[in-house]
């Protein structure tokens, strides 16, 4: 399934989302999926369906089923979904507080959410960044929202040098780029 290698940014995203997809059930609603550039195949997930896949995001495009506000879905979706798929998009909600229990309230009782965001990346539009996340802020915020069986993970690398205090030299420290969860509604 996955054409990318593994230490490729997209490459990792597609391996975590395909090892999950077994349990999204078969009506999935996938958040964020407007396709940017028709040639970028490596960014499209809906072939992972195994039934009904609707696709939502807050602009029109290719990939998009419904134009809707991850802050306020539609009612009549309401306990409808048997997983959610939300993949680098967190960072772009204003306010993820308000936007997760949405997301909660979509899936059916024992649902999944499975979601990629970043924890050390460049800043980037689509059409703003607003976050990045820890392991720990993001459980935090998915507890808040009702959810449980919460698993975190990091992923990626980003190498930096710094020096905190002045002294002589610099140091070397790795950043995780990603952190990968799942959840339960």
């Amino acid at each position: 399934m996955n054409a990318l290698p593994l230490n490729s940014v997209r490459g990792r995203i597609r391996a975590y989302i395909e090892r999950q997809c077994g349990e999204l059930g078969d009506d999935v609603l996938e958040v964020g999926s407007r396709i940017h550039d028709p040639a970028a195949w490596w960014c499209t997930n809906r072939d992972l369906a195994q039934g009904r896949w609707t696709g939502v995001d807050m602009q029109p495009g290719a990939g998009v089923d419904m134009v809707a506000d991850i802050h306020a879905l539609p009612a009549e979706w309401s306990g409808r979904f048997s997983g959610v798929l939300c993949s680098e998009v967190l960072e772009h909600v204003a306010r993820p507080w308000l936007a997760l229990p949405e997301l909660r309230r979509v899936l059916q009782p024992g649902g999944l959410l499975v979601l990629t965001t970043l924890f050390a990346f460049p800043e980037h539009g689509y059409p703003d960044d607003y976050y990045r996340y820890s392991r720990s802020g993001l459980q935090l915020l998915l507890a808040d929202a009702g959810f449980d069986a919460i698993v975190t993970e990091y992923a990626g690398a980003v190498p930096l040098q710094l020096n905190d205090h002045g002294e002589p030299g610099m140091a070397r420290r790795t950043l995780p780029m990603h952190v990968f969860a799942t959840a339960r509604a």
